[in-house]
């Protein structure tokens, strides 16, 4: 491969990748707390020494010494060079690997990092030492926040004013260049350049590695917007990040599962009741990445919703997104809020426990669909049942194949009177494309032979049908063959359905078309007694 790999694209597949998949395809592991041990595969390992740390990305062996990170894993167990590691793994993540004569945004993406985590130290600093943060600290302490929870979040301070960061890390050229790049600084239509921040409690957003990447800032006068967060830039991209995740993966050890709320607010004072496993998504609603990146750190996420009409409209228009990810091994269910609560005023009101227990019976996506499909039908009408199938199928498409996917059919069927294996047959006719899911496979594929796979392809390989069975009727056979004598008989005399059955009108007419189907295009004669004599037209 000509040209170097950029170390940004390198960060890409180490923030894409997670080295317990990748180990775990090899060496049998098992979880311990927040990391995972087993058999060192470098050396002849009598006991578990073999350690495995998601948060940090890395392996070590306390007997052999061995240690590294993923692409190095790779390249001593897998036996490859630095570059068919990184194909393996690009593969592994469904990407193409780029290749310059340098990074040219390797240096760049090095001093945004730098800045933002100067102006991250500034702010801090401000919330302890600055002569107007009174304010500031009122406000958290109003909302019942202590100082242990705005540590540990990194909670800080920006004081009203234009300058506070430039007199704080200076206001030369290339600082001033740098503070604009990361979403810190504004230049106005006269090239003025001030503080995007201003009088505000600032969050901090970290990345799954815990490097500070962009802010949220909430305000503490009558200025607009309430909340502000920073721009899109190099190292922030709003669509794939979590406010909290980083926080929620250093506090419990195991992230059973995830609470989604809408604001970072709320995520802090949920902390502070003891539920440290909130995350918020970022003035947009919940994405694929999101989920993708959810469902390689938890088997169950669940996402709130206010209860009223809003909350339930957007509810629904987040099932379309949510639909792809549900698997028999992640789950997601709804969390619909009374009125006139949010995350924070609930817990505070009703407490850890019973916020709690509104966690644990929070209704599962299949219920969910169910149930605000349902809202504009009536399931006492044949027509409302059948309205609600013509709803839910398509949906219900869009669920990979799985058990959990079977499970919503059973329950479709129950509950709208249709067999079974009506809705399966009404399912294929539909012909809803796979949504495509970046999410990273459990294996990796063997070493490439030099010649291009298609990825695409390569993902769906399990599903081919073995080629042997394709064209077994025109293989050699040990059975003779059959010698046909005499003409083929004509098809049997057509056999209507019981009349004293109640079977609805459609699985007759199926009935009759399925014993021959040239009835489509040939007329037929319909006996009086088999109740289909009303349709003698279509005839």
């Amino acid at each position: 491969m000509a040209g170097r790999i950029p170390d940004s694209f390198i960060e890409t597949l180490n923030d894409r990748v997670n080295i317990v998949d990748v180990i775990s395809t090899r060496v049998p592991l098992k979880k311990s707390g927040r990391e995972y041990h087993g058999r060192c595969p470098f050396h002849d390992d009598s006991s578990p020494s073999f350690s495995v740390s998601p948060d940090k990305q890395v392996y070590h062996c306390f007997g052999c010494g061995a240690s590294g990170g993923l692409i190095s894993f790779i390249m001593e167990y897998d036996k490859v060079d630095f570059v068919s590691a990184i194909e393996n793994l690009a593969s592994l993540a469904g990407l193409e690997v780029p290749t310059e004569a340098a990074d040219p945004e390797a240096g760049q993406r090095k001093a945004l990092y730098e800045i933002v985590e100067r102006a991250d130290q500034a702010f801090r600093k401000a919330l302890k030492s600055n002569p107007n943060r009174v304010r500031a600290v009122d406000y958290l302490k109003g909302r019942g926040l202590t100082g242990t929870i705005a540590h540990r979040f990194g909670l800080g301070y920006a004081p009203d004013g234009w300058r506070f960061l430039y007199d704080q890390l200076g206001n030369d050229a290339q600082t001033k260049k740098q503070l604009l790049e990361a979403g810190l600084t504004v230049v106005n239509a006269q090239g003025r350049e001030y503080d995007r921040f201003r009088e505000r409690v600032m969050f901090p957003i970290r990345d799954i590695r815990g490097r500070t990447i962009a802010f949220g800032g909430r305000v503490l006068d009558d200025s607009k917007p309430k909340y502000l967060n920073s721009p899109e830039t190099k190292l922030f991209h709003k669509s794939d990040t979590l406010y909290g995740l980083y926080e929620a993966r250093q506090a419990c050890r195991s992230l059973d599962r995830v609470l989604v709320v809408e604001g970072y607010m709320d995520v802090v004072a949920l902390a502070q009741f003891g539920i440290d496993f909130a995350v918020a998504t970022l003035g947009t609603a919940l994405t694929g990445q999101h989920l993708d990146r959810l469902s390689r750190q938890t088997a169950q996420v669940i996402v709130c919703f206010d209860g009223d009409k809003a909350g339930r409209t957007a509810a629904k228009r987040a099932l379309d997104t949510m639909l792809p990810f549900l698997s028999d091994e992640f789950s997601i269910r709804f969390l619909f809020l009374p009125d006139g609560h949010d995350p924070d005023s609930l817990v505070r009101d009703e407490g850890n426990e019973a916020f709690l227990s509104r966690l644990n019976d929070a209704l599962p996506a299949s219920e969910a669909l169910i149930r605000l499909l349902s809202d504009d039908v009536d399931l006492t009408k044949i027509d409302g049942r059948a309205r609600l199938t013509a709803l839910a199928l398509p949906k219900i498409a869009k669920v990979p194949a799985s058990i959990y996917r079977s499970l919503m059919l059973d329950s479709l069927s129950e509950l709208s009177g249709t067999r079974r294996t009506d809705l399966d047959a009404r399912l294929r006719d539909l012909h809803i494309e796979p949504t495509t899911v970046e999410s990273v496979p459990t294996a990796i594929p063997p070493q490439n032979d030099g010649s291009d796979i298609d990825v695409e392809i390569a993902s769906f390989e399990s599903l081919r049908p073995d080629e042997d069975a394709l064209f077994s009727d025109f293989s050699e056979s040990v059975e003779p063959p059959i010698e046909i004598e005499d003409e083929i008989d004509a098809p049997p005399t057509l056999q209507f359905p019981d009349p004293n059955k109640p079977e609805p009108l459609v699985n007759r007419l199926l009935w009759l078309v399925l014993q021959n189907p040239t009835l489509l295009t040939e007329p037929f004669s319909i006996p009086e007694r088999s109740r289909l004599i009303n349709i003698q037209a279509l005839s």
